[in-house]
């Protein structure tokens, strides 16, 4: 059974003459926005049970967007997500977490949105506080952590359990080369077991070591699906042939 299937979405965000017209559009009324801007178009693929895709793309490329909206904080102006099981997904450092709160009570409330019961959290909570490694800061308000403890925590807290899908946003270019070793680690010991992955990284090896398959974004378009290695490849080219039409202009614009 498919994971997760992504049909033909799109998403576009749109600005109106005033708020009334936005209110006006909720309830049928025919309006048009003021501008329109196109972030993602035409986004087609799927995932089965244990398979990995890395979602790859220059910035402003609607990489985030993609992942917001499969996991549910975005809605799509078109096409469907489609998802079978459980989804975990640290999208942005921390977020969610109170900042006034100490790590182990925003583990306490982020379990608990997840779904687990008082019971199961407290099973869960001195080995989720042994992953996490960092030591009394666990008790200390998140406000004082550095970006690689809020990345110790929230990783910690969102595989706490296995997953049927794991999404992972830029989490593991934070923190320590120990601890990205470690959440790899977890990351291959869930895809065992049939865990499937999401993942958005700058990191080449990263797609690779950890990747079936990677699509290549840009422009808020698929230019490229396939596998992770070749993909990358085709990705490294691009990147470069944007850097020399970027000089390129660079150059014609001082001439001129």
């Amino acid at each position: 059974m498919t994971v997760l299937r992504v049909k033909n979405v799109g998403k576009c965000f749109r600005e109106y003459g005033s708020e009334w017209h936005r209110f006006a559009r909720w309830f049928g009324f025919s309006i048009r926005p003021s501008s329109e801007a196109w972030v993602l178009r035409g986004v087609d693929f799927t995932l089965q049970p244990g398979e990995s895709l890395g979602v790859v793309g220059i910035n402003g490329a609607g990489k985030s967007t993609l992942l917001k909206i499969i996991a549910g904080t975005l809605q799509p102006s078109e096409g469907q997500v489609e998802i079978n099981g459980v989804v975990a997904a640290i999208l942005e450092l921390a977020m969610g977490f109170n900042p006034e709160l100490s790590g182990r009570q925003n583990a306490y409330y982020g379990l608990g949105l997840m779904g687990l019961l008082h019971a199961e959290i407290e099973q869960l909570m001195s080995c989720l506080e042994e992953f996490a490694e960092i030591g009394d800061y666990f008790d200390e308000p998140v406000r004082i952590y550095s970006t690689g403890m809020q990345m110790r925590v929230a990783f910690a807290v969102v595989t706490a359990r296995r997953p049927d899908l794991l999404i992972v946003d830029e989490a593991l270019s934070v923190g320590d080369m120990y601890f990205q070793q470690k959440c790899m680690a977890k990351i291959r010991e869930f895809q065992r077991q049939g865990t499937s992955l999401l993942l958005v990284t700058h990191d080449p090896g990263s797609v690779r070591a950890l990747c079936d398959r990677a699509v290549l974004l840009d422009s808020g378009s698929v230019i490229k699906i396939g596998d992770a290695s070749e993909t990358m490849d085709y990705y490294q080219s691009f990147r470069v042939c944007l850097l020399y039409t970027s000089d390129a202009a660079d150059e014609r614009s001082s001439v001129d």
